[in-house]
């Protein structure tokens, strides 16, 4: 399994980060946007740090409205996302499955994230589905009900996915959808209300959800801890590392 770190907007940091197999940077409203994107710097950025990139979708982007013309509108911009995002070299995108005014209708949002993970998939990048059910957006067993119908791959989101369900929840839903699992977010968190603080310092007890998530074997896992402090993010990812080996 590669370890990454994540850099949310702060493109600067990605210099700072060559110990790690890759950086995972967000793109599109309310992150950087794409009228300040320069695809060939931040590709540039990347090699000469000796890393791959992750790019993570805009965070509060609704895939589905009641609203055609909004959605079409949407897909047409989160394609022009995934190309500029494409050409920086990134083979992975997360995005929030997450649905506005519409509720959670199961087949509009179905077509949505389907036209989605076809687009990703034209610009030659695998879409995952993160699982945000504790920050209110869809409950874990839907997010993999809904990676099911439509293809898409699952990036779960090991600290929200505990808060949400626990650790029961979490063999449960690996148990049903573990093959769809490509990508993880790590970071501790606290039942009090604390998130992305650095793996160790909360309550997710890593001991026991490394194994599981191991016999899941995703391909990458990115440190989600909000911090620039380097060495925070390394210790993060040893502690993850050990975890997922038995350590």
């Amino acid at each position: 399994m590669e370890i990454g770190a994540s850099v949310g907007p702060y493109l600067d940091r990605i210099g700072s980060l060559s110990s790690f197999d890759f950086v995972e940077y967000a793109l599109g409203e309310g992150e950087v946007s794409l009228d300040s994107f320069d695809a060939a710097a931040v590709a540039g950025r990347l090699d000469r740090a000796g890393v791959g990139g992750v790019v993570h979708l805009p965070y509060r982007q609704p895939l589905s409205t009641p609203v055609d013309r909004i959605d079409e509108a949407t897909m047409s911009y989160l394609d022009d996302v995934l190309a500029a995002a494409a050409d920086t070299g990134v083979e992975t995108a997360v995005a929030h499955p997450n649905a506005r005014g519409a509720g959670h209708d199961a087949e509009r949002l179905t077509r949505r994230v389907s036209a989605l993970r076809e687009r990703a998939a034209d610009s030659g990048v695998t879409l995952c589905l993160e699982t945000v059910g504790h920050a209110g957006e869809l409950a874990l067993d839907r997010v993999g009900a809904l990676a099911d119908r439509t293809g898409a791959a699952v990036c779960l989101d090991v600290g929200y996915a505990y808060l949400e369900a626990d650790l029961g929840g979490i063999r449960e839903f690996l148990a049903s959808y573990g093959d769809t699992v490509v990508h993880l977010h790590v970071h501790g968190a606290r039942r009090r209300g604390d998130t992305h603080v650095p793996v160790g310092s909360g309550d997710v007890p890593y001991g026991e959800v490394g194994p599981l998530v191991a016999d899941a074997a995703p391909a990458t896992a990115t440190v989600e801890v909000f911090t620039g402090d380097v060495d925070h993010l390394r210790d993060s990812a040893e502690r993850f590392r050990a975890a997922v080996d038995g350590r």
